[in-house]
């Protein structure tokens, strides 16, 4: 029995969970384990569970309190309460149990950090949030254009009969601005929005990577007709699983597969590969394009570079595009490299460990 009892405590000190136990008649803390005193800063074990208490948020103390005094009628089962310690407040999700040993009386508990869940979610919300009042301005505004398009058509089709080529004219062209201009609103949402997800924290999952960039390159795949540039995902890998923000990766091949088709010409080619490399795996966005210019590649991933092109088809650059996906890919635990030839094409390669550790985000 001793050495069962041993095994259990060895168990304990080395849990990441927060283990304890106390008598709820006297309010002694007879057990706190290594995960416990860690995250309370503490040495050694505090005597007193009033000494724990004063850390519980005031707006948790009183109803927690009232918990504990009923244990013997009903155990508290994940119960989130909020601890400030360090002068930080963190969330604990409890689990307490009275016991009954040689008629002593004993509550033994456990507890688990979910801070970062927490975070993630009020994270999560004010994102959509904003995404919402975004939404919100863009069909306000979209909507009224539409409206001023369809008088402007009606007066370019009522012309077809008078056939005044100068009214015809000065309406396709109001119609051709007001496309830009709501082209260029949406661009400009979407790229203040981009980088307002970099705040978003982590949220790293074990996912089949094959699935996913398979299952993402059929969006662009529909799109060939549109752009007149192929698309081929190549890989030797039928599963691949690791640790992945698989939001956050398709933001990076979505914004390099953008940039490819920039600066590729009709007929072209853009491939994404896919290879396991063991404990890392590759990933890699070729195209066929115009390449970047020596000039270029010195600053191409800074935050804020003058050396922007325009695509071959008038697209704007707002030459942060790049930074954002390094930025992303070093916070995921990643590198990214790229080759380039003027007039024979880009390619962007990322390196990701299989098994994510967390570590700091690169500064913005």
């Amino acid at each position: 029995m001793a050495s069962i009892i041993n095994y259990l405590l060895t168990l304990s000190e080395n849990a990441y969970l927060m283990i304890f136990s106390f008598d709820p008649i006297k309010g002694n803390i007879r057990y706190m384990n290594h995960s416990f005193r860690f995250f309370m800063g503490l040495e050694k074990v505090p005597h007193n569970l009033s000494d724990i208490l004063e850390h519980v948020h005031q707006e948790d103390r009183e109803s927690l309190s009232r918990e504990l005094k009923g244990l013997r009628v009903k155990p508290i089962e994940k119960r989130g309460v909020r601890f400030r310690v360090a002068g930080n407040v963190r969330h604990l999700r409890l689990t307490i149990y009275p016991m009954d040993t040689s008629g002593c009386q004993e509550c033994v508990g456990f507890a688990e950090d979910f801070t970062e869940e927490v975070e993630f979610q009020q994270n999560i919300l004010s994102h959509n949030a904003k995404k919402n009042a975004i939404l919100n301005i863009l069909s306000h505004d979209i909507a009224g254009s539409f409206a001023t398009l369809r008088n402007l058509t009606d007066l370019a089709i009522g012309n077809l009969e008078n056939g005044d080529p100068n009214v015809l004219e000065n309406a396709l062209s109001a119609i051709k601005d007001i496309c830009m201009s709501n082209m260029s609103l949406i661009r400009s949402f979407l790229k203040k929005e981009f980088i307002t997800s970099l705040s978003v924290p982590l949220n790293m999952a074990k996912v089949d990577l094959v699935t996913v960039i398979r299952n993402f390159l059929d969006l662009f795949a529909k799109m060939e007709p549109q752009h007149g540039v192929f698309f081929e995902f190549r890989t030797d890998f039928p599963i691949i699983i690791m640790d992945i923000d698989e939001d956050k990766l398709i933001q990076v091949l979505n914004n390099l597969i953008s940039n490819s088709l920039k600066f590729t010409p009709s007929e072209g080619t853009v491939t994404v590969s896919l290879t396991d490399f063991g404990e890392k795996v590759g990933i890699s966005v070729r195209d066929t394009g115009i390449g970047i210019p020596d000039v270029m590649k010195s600053q191409l991933f800074n935050k804020f570079n003058d050396q922007k092109r325009t695509g071959l088809n008038g697209e704007r650059a707002n030459g942060m595009g790049l930074w954002v996906v390094k930025t992303v890919v070093e916070w995921m635990g990643g590198s990214v490299n790229f080759e380039s030839r003027e007039n024979e094409g880009t390619e962007f390669s990322l390196e990701f460990p299989k098994a994510f550790h967390k570590h700091s985000l690169p500064s913005l």
